[in-house]
């Protein structure tokens, strides 16, 4: 198997859970992939206002994935794919999360905007990231990527019997919290506009992730590599499984593929 591209989550894969910048491991780790022409593409469920630079080191990607895959950007920032949140998908989040009061903020290029709960919502956002929107008008300027909820497990089945026909994906990336994407969005398909652009095939791509948001994405790769920390039906979805970015297993498995000693290590 000839690896062209690689696919990396973010939180959980290459970032230990609340961590604010990357090893020095896995920065020189993925440079060196990119040394020998592979690819990198970072997938993940944050807001593309939620990586900066810092966050990664000075790394740029040749290509990123944000809001679970609703925008997809090229090494250059420029836009390669975007899938909006419509109005009456909006409509309906706000109406659902100002029922039952769950604190919700829409993900746009340059903050989270809180619509409800903003006092509640300040706290898990890193400073300058969330904005109060309590206005609830960002949108008339430009649709949201994507939204954060937090709401209990019967509440997001509450919502989907009730709005299902809208198609949205709730997706929970920690306890009592979701990712809300855009019908027929996900890290998948972003990757795919991804990779188009690049001039590759999946036939190519090695995946990793660590969440219920990476399920399509390894479907998609033809090496799906899950963290150790991942439930146990996305590790048996992998064919192979590496230690968690505390112990910087994703690092470990991008040097033997930099070093071309990859097939040692499967």
């Amino acid at each position: 198997m000839t690896i062209t591209a690689v696919a990396l989550d973010l939180d959980g894969t290459l970032l230990p859970r609340g961590g604010k910048q990357l090893s020095g491991r896995t920065v020189a780790a993925l440079r060196a992939v990119q040394g020998r022409g592979i690819r990198v593409i970072l997938a993940t469920g944050r807001a593309a206002c939620a990586v900066p630079p810092a966050m990664l080191e000075g790394f740029a990607p040749d290509a990123a994935v944000y809001s679970g895959g609703a925008l997809v950007l090229d090494g250059e920032g420029r836009t390669l794919a975007a899938r909006c949140l419509e109005d009456q998908p909006m409509y309906a989040l706000v109406d659902w999360c100002e029922d039952y009061d769950y604190p919700l903020a829409f993900a746009y290029p340059e903050a989270y905007y809180a619509y409800v709960g903003y006092d509640r919502l300040a706290g898990f956002y890193p400073a300058g990231m969330l904005r109060d929107g309590e206005d609830q008008d960002r949108h008339l300027a430009g649709k949201p990527f994507a939204a954060q909820c937090a709401m209990p497990p019967e509440g997001a089945a509450g919502f989907a019997a009730r709005y299902g026909h809208l198609g949205l994906r709730l997706i929970p990336f920690a306890a009592g919290r979701y990712d809300v994407c855009p019908p027929d969005c996900d890290k998948a398909a972003g990757v795919r506009a991804a990779l188009e652009a690049l001039g590759l095939s999946p036939k190519g791509l090695l995946a990793a992730g660590d969440g219920e948001n990476d399920r399509p994405l390894l479907a998609l790769a033809a090496l799906p590599v899950a963290v150790d920390t991942a439930p146990e039906s996305l590790r048996a979805a992998a064919r192979l499984t590496v230690p968690g970015p505390e112990r910087e297993g994703v690092a470990a498995l991008l040097e033997k593929l930099a070093e071309g000693t990859l097939v040692n290590f499967l």
